[in-house]
């Protein structure tokens, strides 16, 4: 028996082909949390995440607090503690939950094909979160979301107070540490002493491992964000987002194996390194233009307003003397500012000059007869 493998279908319908494809690709990501379909979106690095740090703040209270032996002292460390906390959990779920994703605008510069929309100058399609990005600066796989211009600011505030949070509190537990391991008797019947450490089964041995592995998860998780910070702190001092330094040492290694391809080498080797040091020391040739504000120049001192001096009165023989064709008038003129006075007519009557203007008016319109007529002969 032969089975025809090529058989023809019944074409779908357009209603079944859409449905296959919303089921076949991801929906758009709304923020670090949820979906756009209002669904929790949290992936395994946004998990550990969260786990490692409950723990780094568990630890403190389990094993620095106990170890202050002033009430009081211990009181205000754990209140202390506690406002740092809620201050790094503010931030994470600040910067987790802003949607960074671009408005579309009717003025904007470019257009993206994947989101039909216009966007701004320095937005960039995010693959993970399939959308548009104002102002991107990375993805962050951490939060589980784009960092851009409207969170940067919860992101900076986030990696600044952790990196304060778990340097401070890994150094509060070196010295534990190395009080334990340097006063052995004393430290001994310290621990025994204190219901909140044998009250709970705790003894030296077990006190001192615990707070070296506390040491070591503190100095761990301190080199990985103290480093992000070290590096989103030159970004800002080099006025660059990641992203644009992501492209400048592209671009340093594209120019690299041009160069070796030159010599005749093989340049396949050359990968692009990215670096606090490197960013340091990024050739002004590679980074981005922004335009340069024009410097403030100083305001000039107003000047002091005074009265203008006002003429001074006509006599009375000027203003007898005043009528159409007038010197004085002429003198007197605010719009105009004559350097040597006009020869002007003897002052005459409004009467007489109109008089005199008619009278010249006709003659003209004679004459103007007159050698019309004589034209025509």
């Amino acid at each position: 028996v032969v089975f025809d493998t090529h058989r023809r279908r019944a074409p779908p319908d357009t209603r079944s082909i859409a449905r296959r494809r919303a089921r076949a690709m991801p929906p758009t990501r709304r923020n670090g949390f949820v979906d756009a379909r209002g669904r929790a979106a949290l992936n395994a690095h946004q998990t550990t995440a969260i786990v490692v740090w409950t723990c780094e703040a568990l630890g403190f209270y389990l094993l620095l607090a106990p170890s202050i032996a002033d009430a009081r002292l211990r009181r205000g460390a754990i209140i202390a503690y506690a406002c740092a906390c809620a201050f790094v959990t503010c931030a994470f779920a600040r910067a987790t939950a802003i949607d960074p994703g671009a408005r579309a605008t009717d003025d904007a510069a470019l257009y993206c094909g994947r989101c039909d929309a216009s966007v701004g100058r320095r937005a960039k399609h995010c693959r993970d979160c399939d959308k548009c990005v104002d102002d991107f600066d990375h993805h962050c796989k951490w939060l589980n979301n784009c960092v851009g211009g409207r969170n940067y600011g919860a992101f900076l505030a986030l990696v600044t107070s952790a990196t304060v949070q778990i340097g401070g509190q890994t150094a509060c537990g070196a010295c534990l540490a190395a009080w334990l391991a340097a006063n052995g008797d004393e430290a001994k019947r310290y621990v025994n002493e204190r219901a909140r450490y044998a009250g709970n089964g705790v003894t030296h041995a077990s006190l001192i491992v615990g707070v070296c592995a506390y040491v070591a998860l503190g100095m761990g998780l301190l080199y990985v964000v103290g480093e992000l910070f070290a590096f989103h702190a030159t970004l800002c001092w080099r006025r660059m987002s990641t992203y644009e330094y992501i492209v400048a040492e592209r671009a340093i290694a594209a120019d690299a194996r041009a160069a070796a391809i030159e010599r005749g080498e093989d340049g396949s080797d050359i990968q692009v390194r990215t670096s606090v040091c490197r960013l340091c020391r990024l050739p002004e040739a590679y980074a981005p233009d922004r335009e340069k504000t024009a410097p403030k120049t100083p305001k000039a001192p107003r000047a002091i307003k005074t009265k203008a001096a006002e003429p001074p009165p006509p006599s009375a023989s000027a203003k007898e003397r005043g009528g159409l064709f007038s010197p004085f008038k002429a003198r007197t003129n605010k719009s105009k500012v004559f350097t040597d006075e006009p020869d002007s007519p003897p002052p005459v009557k409004r009467e007489e000059a109109l008089g005199h203007f008619d009278e010249t008016l006709q003659a003209l319109s004679d004459a103007r007869g007159a050698s019309r007529k004589g034209g025509r002969k």
